[in-house]
């Protein structure tokens, strides 16, 4: 549990995970430079505090890895609320190579949480790893278990203009790591204005597409493809430039509205996906709802193309 300045909430986080019915090894929270009585409070709540020698949450995630006495990691914010069967649940399931999370449920000490996060809610709880990979974080990294010396020798957490922990999780599937989901509310999370999720610009959507990039260029991508791109607005064009630097030919970008042509490639109306020469499609539209509208497309005009593993959307 990394903690800065969590002196209202640490000692909650504490309490919930030394009250679990599979009891745990230690709680261990890094201090991670707190102005506050966040260590204090930490040990008076029965933790093992030690201080995090560097600055910053990867630095403070990678000295809980190295000094954790226990083989299994189960991750834990400072201002959340573990479930009490949480660590019953998920330790039968924790494999080497496996990463077992589970459902969240967010909430506010006062107001309501927002419609944007409810619907990250749900999409989490319900995600499906190959399917929407490369559409979100699809861990609960608060709720994340898995082994401690599996994730260490690939490489623990890495800083970078980046979100660690979908950087974590895409490096691992690409080393062939299995990812499994508990199938309710594991975690409470205290969803606070403040989080880093809205004030770190390592959460940008610029953050998430270089590591989605990284996951592409490592896998599927690896060598020149010819991969239809289907989105023409700004996200799209970000898309298509990414693509043709690394080499890939992109046969048509498809869009609903817009013809014509783009970065010298033709957009041309979806329903001419079903004769495209093409090895894999890129769906890079955000609107609401856009997924499940394009997944009936692909099925009708491509019904040999499975996603997650001819086509991926990246929203």
């Amino acid at each position: 549990m990394p903690a800065r300045n969590a002196a209202r909430t640490v000692q909650e986080a504490v309490a919930s995970c030394l009250a679990q019915s599979h009891a745990p090894a230690e709680v261990l929270v890094v201090d991670d430079h707190s102005t506050d009585d966040t260590a204090a409070l930490a040990r008076r709540a029965g933790a093992r505090v030690i201080p995090c020698e560097g600055r910053g949450l990867v630095d403070a995630l990678n000295t809980g890895l190295r000094q954790a006495r226990g083989t299994i990691i189960a991750r834990m914010d400072a201002d959340d609320v573990a479930a009490p069967d949480r660590l019953a649940r998920q330790v039968p399931l924790v494999r080497e190579r496996t990463v077992v999370d589970g459902g969240v449920r967010f909430f506010r000490d006062r107001g309501h949480v927002p419609p944007g996060m409810r619907r990250y809610e749900a999409f989490v709880n319900a995600a499906v790893v190959e399917r929407d990979l490369l559409v979100e974080s699809f861990v609960v990294h608060p709720a994340a278990t898995f082994h401690r010396e599996a994730v260490l020798a690939a490489g623990g957490y890495r800083d970078g203009d980046f979100p660690e922990d979908y950087d974590l999780w895409l490096r691992l599937h690409a080393a062939g790591w299995r990812f499994e989901k508990v199938p309710s509310p594991l975690v409470r999370m205290r969803d606070r204005p403040e989080r880093a999720t809205r004030t770190d610009p390592r959460y940008r959507i610029q953050g998430f597409d270089r590591v989605r990039q990284a996951w592409l260029a490592s896998t599927v991508l690896a060598r020149p493809k010819r991969v239809v791109l289907w989105g023409g607005g700004k996200a799209g064009k970000r898309w298509l430039r990414w693509l043709q630097a690394a080499g890939h030919t992109v046969p048509a970008v498809l869009d609903i509205v817009d013809r014509g042509e783009v970065g010298g490639v033709s957009v041309l109306p979806p329903e001419r996906l079903a004769d495209l020469e093409a090895d894999h499609m890129l769906v890079a539209v955000g609107a609401r709802g856009a997924r499940a509208a394009i997944r009936a497309r692909v099925t009708s005009l491509r019904p040999a193309w499975v996603e997650g593993h001819d086509w991926w959307a990246l929203r």
